[in-house]
């Protein structure tokens, strides 16, 4: 009987520990399965509908909220754009989104990243979130082209941040309006595209625009007052964060109207962007930022034109007495680093420099050729704000220098 009892305890013990592993087991596997992409720790800024500029300083990307500091990367569609997108220091992949076979006897329901008039690719868009969300910490926004990819690509966007894999701003962009020079309506559907929206993913932040056409050498116009209020009368009821994309070579001359526009709420901005061909006047970019918060106004322009506003902005600097301190990103400077250092040494002989690096952004091989580069242009007024790592790294290339 004795013997009896000692294994029915034996048998029991030997149940609980089967037990007890498969829990700790289940455990585990929730654990990573639930696992937050690494680099963003504040709830309130890793989340979808986070402000961007809070997102990126919270990331050690930016060193303050202005527009003018974040860069972009355009078209990151295809399966070879999106890994040289992933692969860069751009903060914000821009990407379009469309069906595949749109309108055709092949199409299929799934959402691709294609630019129209093309209908087909090498990446889905369920395969480009995987792919961003796993590698990346960058910054999302998604355009659309078509009505009928919203619902499918809104869906999937639920399901991923359901399950904590979407921990970063999310913008969903579509010209819901038809604006300056347009003669037809090829806009999306307004009413349709912001219930889609309000429906599935009411925390995305908003990027609705107006259709543009503009041709140099001829008249064009520019946006009017009663676009602008027609935009607000659609979106002023949200609540979600708003960004108009508006075309930056139309925006001095409506900048009444959407000084206006930015009145009406703090969760507005403006996203300035050029068209291939547009010739962009840095003097008008200085009178929009004159007249606006820098946290107001994001610059998705080609680099020329944004190496012109810096030079100018440089120029407002010339001459002060005072110490002026400029703080530079190191990723975005890239092969340009040296000459950009110059550039805001000379503005003032009380200039300084510092550059400041994460390794959230990247690593510290990626930057090395422009911390040596920011050295080489002044030993006395360059600084550096670096994790002990980074620091370590560079004193060491600079001792084998």
């Amino acid at each position: 009987m004795a013997c009896k009892k000692c294994s029915n305890k034996w048998t029991i013990a030997s149940i609980a520990s089967v037990i007890l592993v498969c829990v700790i087991g289940l455990v585990l596997c929730f654990t990573l399965l639930e696992d937050p992409q690494p680099g963003c720790e504040q709830d309130a800024v890793c989340r979808p509908g986070a402000d961007m500029l809070d997102y990126l300083l919270s990331l050690g990307q930016i060193s303050q909220r202005d527009g003018l500091l974040v860069t972009w990367y355009h078209a990151a569609n295809s399966q070879k754009d999106m890994r040289a997108a992933l692969e860069s220091n751009i903060m914000i992949l821009e990407a379009d989104v469309n069906i595949e076979g749109l309108n055709t006897a092949n199409e299929t329901g799934v959402p691709i990243m294609a630019h129209p008039p093309a209908i087909y690719s090498d990446n889905t868009l369920q395969q480009w979130l995987e792919a961003v969300l796993s590698s990346s910490q960058k910054g999302i926004k998604l355009d659309f082209k078509s009505l009928k990819a919203v619902a499918p690509s809104l869906d999937l966007l639920r399901r991923l941040t359901e399950n904590g894999k979407v921990r970063r701003p999310v913008w969903v962009n579509a010209d819901i309006l038809k604006g300056p020079n347009v003669p037809i309506s090829i806009e999306v559907n307004a009413t349709q595209f912001l219930a889609l929206v309000k429906e599935k993913y009411p925390e995305a932040t908003l990027s609705p625009g107006w259709t543009t056409l503009y041709v140099p050498q001829f008249p064009n116009s520019t946006y009017t007052r009663a676009m602008v209020e027609k935009m607000q009368g659609l979106v002023g009821g949200l609540s979600q964060r708003i960004t108009f994309p508006v075309r930056a070579v139309m925006v001095r001359a409506a900048w009444p109207h959407f000084s206006w526009l930015l009145g009406q709420s703090d969760r507005y901005s403006l996203t300035l962007w050029q068209g291939a061909s547009d010739p962009l006047s840095v003097d008008d970019l200085l009178y929009i930022r004159d007249n606006c918060a820098t946290h107001q106004i994001y610059y998705d322009l080609f680099e020329p034109v944004l190496e012109q506003l810096l030079t100018d902005m440089l120029e407002l600097c010339r001459g002060l007495w005072q110490p002026v301190s400029f703080q530079l990103q190191a990723g975005p400077l890239g092969q340009s680093t040296a000459g950009v250092v110059a550039k805001l040494l000379a503005a003032s002989p009380r200039a300084t420099v510092t550059v400041e690096h994460s390794p959230a952004e990247s690593s510290y091989t990626s930057v090395r050729t422009g911390l040596l580069a920011a050295r080489a242009v002044d030993r006395t007024r360059v600084y550096y704000r670096l994790p002990q790592s980074d620091r370590e790294d560079l004193l060491a290339d600079v001792g084998r220098n």
